[in-house]
């Protein structure tokens, strides 16, 4: 796997198998990208990835009505090692979700679970859409892989089969005070898998918060003086984490 000199800018998620010298179409909405948008012509350059095989440098050969044919030229990245951080939120409002899933794919999250409690405001996702933003947030933070969203599930049944390994860092809002445990005393072990936990608009119920402090895999953290709304909170817990424990600590 040699350098190149020139980077190009564009970065498409192809779910082919990709391989040196192979020639690929992409779809229609990425053609249309490629051509409408970003004005791209025959032996323009881009970069192409998925999880599976790395990223590539490839050329655009042919453009034949609206679809495009693609020459993978050279290997530019190996798959990478993923960070094994996922998200649990209770789904919000339509613009705060899709911010959520922007940023958390930015920061590096592999699964993201929406949850449903007392309190959840919005129980339908349209998961086509989430995923869609999930796909260019890693286009656009040049990560390879792309996090995996489910359906959202009762935040009880989630729990239940919850694997104790796993420590949840969870953002309690009611724990706001001098003395209480915040993100400065954490402790996690290297490398170990986590997930952080962010509550609806309003916080969890009373009989919720019992329920979830009486959980050993859970570590309550204060994010500070000030409440939150959930898509900060999730950036804030995330990076916490990534300090902590991901690829944002210090070598």
């Amino acid at each position: 796997m040699s350098n190149f000199s020139y980077q190009p800018k564009i970065r498409l998620y192809v779910s082919d198998k990709l391989l040196l010298n192979k020639r690929i179409i992409i779809s229609f909405k990425q053609s249309h990208y490629l051509i409408n948008v970003m004005r791209k012509k025959i032996d323009d350059n881009l970069l192409i990835f998925n999880e599976l095989c790395g990223e590539y440098l490839a050329k655009i050969e042919k453009i034949e009505k609206k679809n495009i044919s693609l020459n993978i030229l050279q290997k530019v990245k190996n798959v990478e090692v993923k960070n094994d951080v996922w998200v649990l939120f209770a789904p919000v409002k339509k613009t705060p979700n899709e911010y959520i899933i922007q940023k958390a794919t930015e920061l590096g999250v592999s699964k993201i679970l929406p949850i449903l409690t007392e309190r959840t405001i919005t129980k339908k996702l349209n998961l086509s859409r989430l995923q869609d933003i999930a796909i260019e947030a890693s286009e656009q933070s040049e990560r390879i892989t792309i996090p995996e969203i489910l359906d959202p599930q009762e935040l009880i049944k989630v729990f239940d089969g919850w694997d104790d390994k796993r420590k949840i860092l969870y953002c309690d809002e009611t724990i706001r005070t001098q003395d209480s445990q915040n993100s400065a005393n954490i402790e996690l072990s290297s490398n170990s898998p986590g997930a952080i936990l962010v509550g609806p608009e309003g916080g969890f119920s009373s009989n919720e918060i019992k329920y979830i402090r009486q959980k050993k895999f859970v570590i309550p953290v204060n994010l500070g003086p000030r409440i939150l709304r959930s898509d900060t909170a999730v950036v804030s817990a995330l990076v916490i984490w990534q300090l902590f424990n991901g690829d944002m600590r210090h070598k």
